[in-house]
This record gives structure tokens, sequence and C-alpha cells, in this order.
């Protein structure tokens, strides 16, 4: 699974100009963190895209938009890519072929380098993007508030059955994100910022 990590730096620089065109890579919920304009959006636990089970949606997702691959990247400072990148010979940001199998997929998130057993992706994920090369999707997720986002250009194209588990932003959504916080209970400006940042465009 190494040859699908980017291991030249000239290509993560032309990879990482494409990501900071499509994210606020500092920001998180409850602020906005797409820098694109999507009419749709809808949430799902982030422990699922981390799983083989998650690995037909993105697959569903790429095929739809007729994606050759999909970017998946741990989005993390600078100086800890160049370190991760110093210490393995790749960095955690993957062109993930559309050929895996949802074993396969498992296997990428917890292979590890064999100089450490605990920098897997899945381990060392807490803000990713999954995202097509043609940008007219793009999923992001933070272990921190357990929840991805799908912001979506054209869902009525997609297969409902395939995103029959994704949620607009509800109360089953925002209890998802309640366990985080002192006595489960969402703060009120977190709650209001999160409305207003991705409630769907009609």
């Amino acid at each position: 699974m190494k040859h699908l990590f980017i291991s030249d730096p000239k290509e993560l620089e032309h990879v990482l100009s494409f990501v900071h065109s499509l994210i606020h890579s500092t920001k998180t919920f409850p602020d906005q963190v797409l820098k694109t304009k999507t009419p749709h959006y809808l949430f799902e636990e982030f422990h699922w895209l981390l799983s083989d089970d998650g690995w037909e949606i993105l697959k569903g997702l790429a095929l739809n938009h007729h994606d050759d691959y999909i970017l998946m990247a741990v989005l993390d400072e600078q100086k800890s890519m160049d370190d991760y990148y110093h210490d393995f010979g790749y960095y955690p940001w993957v062109k993930v072929s559309l050929n895996l199998t949802p074993s396969d997929y498992l296997d990428l998130l917890t292979d590890y380098p064999i100089e450490s057993v605990n920098d897997s992706i899945m381990d060392i994920a807490s803000r990713v993007i999954w995202v097509s090369p043609s940008a007219k999707w793009i999923i992001y997720g933070d272990r921190g508030y357990e929840i991805g986002v799908l912001a979506i250009l054209q869902l009525e194209q997609m297969n409902k059955q395939l995103l029959k588990t994704w949620r607009i932003l509800d109360e089953i959504v925002l209890g998802w994100i309640s366990v985080v916080f002192p006595n489960q209970k969402l703060p009120d400006d977190f709650k209001k910022e999160l409305i207003r940042n991705y409630t769907n465009v009609e």
C-alpha cells in the first residue's frame, strides 16, 4: 500500500495548493471549513469514515463523479508533515485507488511505518479530508467532534441508497457531537454557528 502514499515533496506542494484552494486548513467545526459554496451538506459519524463500511460510499462518490482516485489527506501543521516525511519517507496523504476492496481500504488505514506502530493513518488522523480530484465533492472529518461532513454540488444525481446513512444537520447529528462536551450538552453559540454554516441552501 505504500506506493499509494505521496512521497515526492514537489507533488505534495502541488496537492497542498489544490487542498488549500478548497478548505480553510486551520479551521474546524463550528466554523465553515470549506471555501467552496456548496448547496448540499450531509453528515456521518467520523469513525464510520475510517472503516471498511465507509469505503463503499467513498468509492461510490468517486465513481459517480468519474474520478480516477480519491485524495485522502491528514490535515496537520507543515512541520508535522515534514517530520513524518523525514522519519518515514512519505507523507500521510494518499491517492486512494478505486480498485481497493473494503478490506484493502482498512489495511491502508491501519498499515503503519515499519519504524513506528503508532503512526498509521488510523492512529494519527484527527482532522482528515477525502476529496475528488475534480473538486465536485469533499468530505471533512474531525475526530474531536465525532463527525464528518460531505459537501456535494449535485446531490440529485447520487444513488439515494448509497447515502442512506448520511443525514442533514438534525438533532441526531447534534447528538453525535454533544458527547464530546461536558454533560453531553452543546453550547448554544456552538450550535448556532454550526447551523448557520452547514444548513443546506435550497
